[in-house]
């Protein structure tokens, strides 16, 4: 049965509207005044530290309860930490080893509601009581959401290998020492995000909140040396989980976007690894599986992505696949549409390919950047304002040929018209 997905508490999401703060001050002063534990006596007049570091994390609880029950979110309950914390770190805000006290006293208040973490699942988290109609009624919007000031922006992950029963186990955050490479590559982030902020991005109108990209590498093991050199892909943006349908009330200084893709990226990456021109057409095309490209293309991915011989399909890609379609019979459709590709199918290539991917997309934007034209990062493309199409094809083309010696081909997805190589009126 597939995992029901989570939303991930955010410890550096902060409320930042009037009427947020209102319901963050009272909350913080109803923790402040609680029991201590395991007496009936208040606690003394809170140092002003104190109070600062409480107001922190109800901030930061606050901002993402709205996020749970007012945003478009697509996890099922929003998880926070069920373990006691670790060590400080360079990606924890301070005073976050409250977060549970604090949760606790909501809860024994009537002001949320937990439910324990269970097998591989972490605690959940949702507002109750007044709570919980005071966000519903407090008039939001997405501007009222920030971020506080000194997050990393530049994440080192190690997988964990798996548990007794086959399960992945969550990755863990690596507390890496600086180099002149990090230095280098905290900025190039940096520089993108301190950019953005300065333009005007809207959704349906709204204004969005503060932008605060990060970039996410990856070790194979938690003893691995710390290298940047796997994954580096760019998250946090919060057009990068919108449907496609939705990408249309975009507007980048008032301008509508045009959503451009490197065509089939992730394979036509495998075959420049290989040093072999990919064939003619769409490289996710295979006989029987026309109506199936998602299915396909996850298919693929994860063919690139596993350690071994895939005896299984991953639960995602066999929902998205026809009956009939079992991992062998896969496998084989791919082998004999891409025979060069085979020697990568389950060699951990993955995380390669999408390390030179962001190298390109990286290109792309500080290319863009140094022109003045602001560009919306996905995995596989960007998003630019239409009037600046033409130059976003031009430094897609150039990044890709500079990356990996080819020119990777560039289309325009849309809604109610195919993706098209050549845009229209240019």
């Amino acid at each position: 049965m597939k995992q029901p997905l989570d939303l991930m508490f955010d410890p550096w999401l902060k409320a930042e509207s009037a009427d947020l703060s209102a319901i963050v001050e009272q909350i913080t002063g109803m923790v402040l005044q609680a029991p201590l534990k395991g007496t009936a006596k208040r606690q003394r007049q809170p140092k002003a530290d104190q109070v600062d570091r409480v107001r922190a994390v109800v901030s930061a609880i606050i901002a993402n309860l709205v996020r749970y029950h007012i945003g478009s979110h697509k996890g099922e309950r929003l998880a926070i930490p069920a373990g006691h914390p670790k060590a400080a770190s360079r990606y924890e805000l301070k005073g976050f080893n409250q977060l549970r006290p604090i949760v606790t006293i909501m809860a024994e208040n009537g002001l949320a509601f937990v439910s324990p973490a269970f097998k591989d699942r972490r605690m959940g988290l949702e507002a109750d009581g007044w709570l919980l109609k005071a966000l519903h009624e407090a008039p939001i919007k997405p501007k009222d959401l920030g971020r506080a000031t000194g997050e990393e922006v530049l994440w080192l992950s190690a997988r964990m290998g798996r548990n007794e029963f086959g399960q992945k186990l969550p990755q863990e955050h690596i507390n890496y020492a600086d180099t002149q490479e990090t230095l280098k590559l905290r900025k190039e982030v940096e520089e993108i995000n301190d950019f953005l902020n300065t333009q005007d991005i809207t959704l349906d109108g709204e204004p969005q909140g503060t932008i605060r990209l990060t970039r996410r590498f990856l070790l194979r093991s938690p003893s691995a040396p710390h290298e940047f050199k796997l994954h580096g892909r760019l998250y946090g943006g919060c057009w990068q989980n919108l449907k496609r349908e939705r990408r249309d009330g975009l507007r980048i200084n008032g301008e509508p976007i045009a959503d451009l893709d490197f065509a089939s990226m992730f394979p036509r990456l495998a075959y420049a690894k290989v040093g072999v021109e990919p064939p003619d057409g769409d490289l996710y095309a295979v006989p029987g599986l026309e109506n199936h490209r998602a299915g396909v293309k996850a298919g693929f991915s994860a063919l690139l992505s596993v350690s071994s011989d895939m005896k299984k399909l991953p639960s995602e890609v066999k929902e998205a696949l026809p009956e009939g379609w079992p991992a062998s019979r896969f496998k084989a459709a791919i082998g004999e549409k891409h025979p060069a590709l085979v020697p990568l199918f389950g060699k951990d290539t993955g995380s390669d390919l999408m390390f030179t991917e962001s190298r390109i997309l990286l290109s792309v934007l500080r290319g863009l950047m140094q022109k003045g034209v602001p560009a919306l990062p996905m995995h596989d493309g960007i998003m630019v304002a239409e009037p600046d199409e033409a130059i976003a094809r031009a430094a897609m083309r150039a990044s890709s040929i500079q990356v990996t010696g080819r020119q990777l081909e560039v289309v325009r997805k849309g809604w109610g018209y195919p993706p098209t190589a050549t845009p229209p009126e240019l």
